[in-house]
């Protein structure tokens, strides 16, 4: 299969969000193998779609739409079962997955509290926070990576900073600072 010529330095530019690429995978793949096998589905795609990017200042964002689709593409209906045998019997279990990078990154640099109060935000808040604030991906960006309106990125926000501020405030008291 060819493909057309990558022109002005497409490859080059989507190349360099290697790293972001790696990031976002690793958050969403839970595990280094398969964020890393995401990252290159992404940019074989990114490569035969490179057409379908109306804005190049929006690479990074284009780039993180893309694989977010083709990892909930992937996932949609597969989600890994084990199955234990209980007394003759068959009973369902999901095994436990291993941290995320970003779980194993927020474990290390924040204090506990606030690696527990991210944690229990759910997972839309809790994704549209990590895009704002780490990735710092405009509301726009985020709205197509989610696959939401713009105004339902900031009620995610909106709601994952209150629940976040109230959760640490009730976590000072019990500490008594």
């Amino acid at each position: 299969m060819s493909h057309p010529p990558v022109a002005g330095g497409f490859l080059q530019r989507a190349l360099a969000q290697v790293p972001f690429l790696r990031r976002n995978g690793r958050r969403l793949a839970r595990n280094a193998a398969d964020a890393d096998d995401l990252v290159q589905e992404t940019l074989v795609r990114a490569l035969e779609r490179q057409e379908e990017l109306r804005d190049p200042a929006r690479l990074r964002g284009w780039l993180g739409t893309l694989q977010r689709s083709i990892h909930l593409n992937a996932v949609r209906g597969l989600r890994p079962r084990l199955e234990v045998l209980e007394g003759g019997r068959a009973a369902e279990a999901t095994p436990d997955a291993a941290p995320t990078a970003e779980e194993a990154l927020l474990a290390r640099a924040l204090g506990d509290g606030l690696a527990a109060a991210l944690a229990a935000l759910p997972p839309e808040w809790r994704e549209a926070l990590w895009l704002r604030e780490v990735e710092e991906l405009s509301y726009q960006e985020i709205a197509r990576a989610q696959g939401c309106p713009v105004g339902t990125v900031r009620s995610r926000l909106a709601r994952a900073r209150r629940e976040l501020a109230g959760r640490l405030r009730e976590e000072d008291r019990h500490v008594g600072l």
